[in-house]
């Protein structure tokens, strides 16, 4: 019987470099996916409070820069500058009520953590909200 000495590491030193690759491209995939989801939630929230805003109450702030503040607290956890938020108020002006929805957008520069996984440059997310009090201001 011949003797297997040392082909226990040979067979290691084969498979743990495919190995760790494809546990890093997962990492970096769960890091982008955990990025899009929270990116995600922090525009259809903010988007939500910012329709909840009367736009006619002179105490409250306008549903746009509410929901541009709450959206920027809200994913403050994901990006510190790098984000970009746009709240526009559709149809206001254009049709008549009820027809005032705000649209929420918010990108940001996403940096994987190890790069072994082709993962976009940007993340983006986009929410629709119709606005609960539909008066012209």
């Amino acid at each position: 019987m011949r003797s297997r000495r040392g082909a226990n590491a040979i067979e290691f030193a084969l498979t743990a470099p495919i190995f760790f690759g494809i546990m890093l491209a997962l990492m970096d995939y769960g890091w982008f996916f955990a990025n899009q989801a929270g990116l995600d939630n922090a525009t259809a929230n903010g988007c939500r409070e910012g329709a909840l805003q009367d736009p006619a109450d002179k105490k409250t702030r306008k549903p746009i820069a509410h929901a541009k503040g709450e959206i920027k607290t809200r994913a403050a956890m994901f990006c510190d500058d790098n984000c970009i938020t746009t709240v526009l108020d559709l149809n206001s002006g254009v049709y008549a009520i009820p027809q005032r929805s705000l649209q929420c957008s918010t990108s940001m520069t996403f940096a994987p953590l190890v790069g072994f996984a082709p993962v976009p440059k940007t993340i983006t997310s986009t929410s629709f909200y119709r606005l609960e009090w539909q008066r012209t201001p």
